[in-house]
């Protein structure tokens, strides 16, 4: 047998190796939608761990072009050099755990870690945006829902999408038409996502907001002398302002102005 038939036998043999195993052999050079990737990508958590419900067969290192096997639609390198099972092997800095047949549960787990209030009094008709942070704390790419309430009210719901031990801050604008006067609850829930038990963390209400006549800048449900000074304390302010009152902002536009004046000037007088 020649040197130079050798490669072609090998290369045969694994064929009929993973022929006979039933696994699909396919090239792959791209390194999109892994859940588990030693690939330091921006905002995507990693990890070696081996335990404690970290999948741990899947092996990926998309900087090798080579061929791949697929198990339970992953991409599987096989152009390294197993240690055997359990063992560890370095390839471009990287290192990767070889435990191929072992497996642990994924857990899904998403939950809302903050809710921050723009305001806590806003004149009816006028907006107040509320910031959300969610998490997902599992090992699963989700995509999922997240919804404001005022009270019981839906305020808006979004769509979202997190990698493995990712967050996120959005912003929900609350425009308070049609909102009756009083105090409401600002509180926040996730959808659970299929197989996710624990769901105490799934919601959070934190914070409530008056809604109030246009001009009523310290809540006491009346337009007057009281609303008037705060104005005059407060003018001129910005956000970087130490005098800043974002209540006192009546129309939200990022400064205590004539606007603002002219708004409480319109409403003087008005009680409920």
């Amino acid at each position: 047998m020649t040197s130079a038939n050798k490669p072609k036998e090998i290369a045969l043999c694994l064929i009929l190796f993973f022929t006979a195993l039933g696994v699909t052999l396919t090239n792959a050079t791209t390194e999109d939608n892994y859940k588990n990737d030693i690939t330091p990508l921006p905002r995507i958590s990693e990890t070696t761990l081996t335990e404690n419900g970290y999948k741990a067969h899947i092996i990926i290192n998309p900087y090798t072009t080579g061929i791949y096997a697929k198990e339970s639609n992953f991409n599987l390198d096989l152009t390294i050099n197993p240690q055997g099972i359990g063992g560890k092997h370095a390839e471009n800095n990287y290192r990767l755990d070889l435990i191929p047949e072992k497996t642990f549960p994924d857990i899904s787990d998403l939950a809302v870690t903050d809710v921050t209030l723009s305001k806590t009094i806003v004149g009816k008709g006028y907006s107040c945006k509320i910031n959300l942070t969610v998490s997902n704390q599992g090992l699963d790419y989700e995509t999922f829902y997240v919804t404001l309430y005022a009270n019981t009210t839906t305020i808006e719901t979004q769509t979202i999408t997190l990698t493995s031990k990712d967050y996120k801050t959005t912003t929900f604008t609350w425009n308070t038409t049609g909102f009756a006067y009083g105090n409401y609850t600002i509180n926040a829930y996730v959808t659970p996502v299929p197989g996710e038990a624990f769901t105490v963390d799934n919601s959070l209400a934190n914070g409530v907001v008056m809604v109030t006549i246009p001009g009523d800048t310290n809540g006491d449900s009346t337009v007057d002398v009281l609303d008037l000074d705060a104005l005059v304390e407060a003018y001129g302010s910005t956000s970087i302002s130490p005098n800043w009152n974002p209540n006192i902002d009546t129309n939200n536009d990022g400064i205590v102005d004539i606007f603002d004046i002219r708004i409480t000037g319109a409403h003087w007088g008005e009680s409920w």
